[in-house]
């Protein structure tokens, strides 16, 4: 639908403008700053997750008390407890309620910047939800591999700017993991990086939602850089829907049918 595709174009645009006008806002402190940045990328995730989804940042528990590092956007399922504080602030955020986590990241083109994003990645994969929100199925039981990944927090990193050879961000971020040996089980989803385009981290070829051409399973299994360029939030928010939220869903996600019959361009990178 190309008037919902323009829409989301002047909506990266007022993302771009709220993060250069955070500098002017936020004068002072690197924390105001930062607090503005955060809020331009929580106002655009609340418009397409209205209530009674809540959008919220902070550490995230599970029931087995692991808690992960703050994280700046967190989108809570209607089924989370009303934790309010009397401040307006969630004061417990449990994971068996959290769709999806997201950290905002300015610049992931310093190496230090995305590391601290991964490392936030891993606290988030390092929870477990109690159940899976997969429904069962007669005669086809879910593999053993897919319940458990449906059992952690997808998260994603939200950057402004990567390396101008995106190549090079991918292969920062596989070394980083080879490096500290952490498996696939503990790498993120995603990292989208505006008006450009989505680094993908496909853990089973199932999850690859692109068809056509001579794509190999071996292809679908992977880092895969999606050129999405100005339609990057479309693609964002495709993902989203897509990542296993905190419960079941019984119908398809509205906004499917407004991100379909688009083409990409793909850059496979492998595991």
């Amino acid at each position: 639908m190309k008037e919902f595709f323009e829409i989301l174009q002047h909506e990266a645009k007022e993302i771009d403008i709220k993060f250069l006008r955070s500098s002017i806002e936020g004068k002072g402190t690197s924390q105001e700053v930062s607090d503005f940045r955060e809020h331009a990328v929580q106002d655009f995730i609340q418009k397409y997750y209205p209530y009674p989804y809540r959008i919220t940042k902070g550490g995230i528990y599970d029931s087995n008390g692991m808690r992960s590092d703050s994280i700046d956007c967190i989108i809570l399922n209607p089924a989370h407890p009303h934790t309010i504080n009397s401040h307006g602030k969630h004061s417990l955020i449990l994971a068996d309620g959290v769709d999806a986590a997201i950290e905002v990241k300015p610049d992931i083109s310093v190496k230090k910047e995305l590391e601290r994003g991964l490392i936030q990645g891993v606290s988030v994969k390092e929870l477990r939800r109690a159940s899976s929100p997969l429904l069962k199925r007669i005669g086809q039981p879910h593999p053993d591999t897919i319940i458990e990944h449906s059992k952690q927090v997808p998260f994603f990193i939200f950057a402004m700017k990567a390396k101008s050879d995106i190549t090079k961000t991918i292969q920062d971020i596989k070394n980083y993991y080879s490096e500290n040996n952490i498996s696939i089980d503990y790498q993120l989803d995603g990292i989208i990086v505006q008006n450009k385009g989505i680094i993908m981290n496909y853990k089973d070829k199932s999850y690859f939602n692109w068809s056509g051409g001579s794509i190999t399973d071996e292809q679908k299994v992977g880092w895969v850089y999606e050129d999405w360029q100005e339609n990057t939030l479309a693609g964002f928010l495709s993902h989203l829907n897509e990542v296993f939220p905190a419960t079941a869903r019984l119908s398809k996600p509205v906004i499917k049918y407004y991100l379909q019959n688009i083409s990409i361009g793909l850059d496979f990178h492998g595991r």
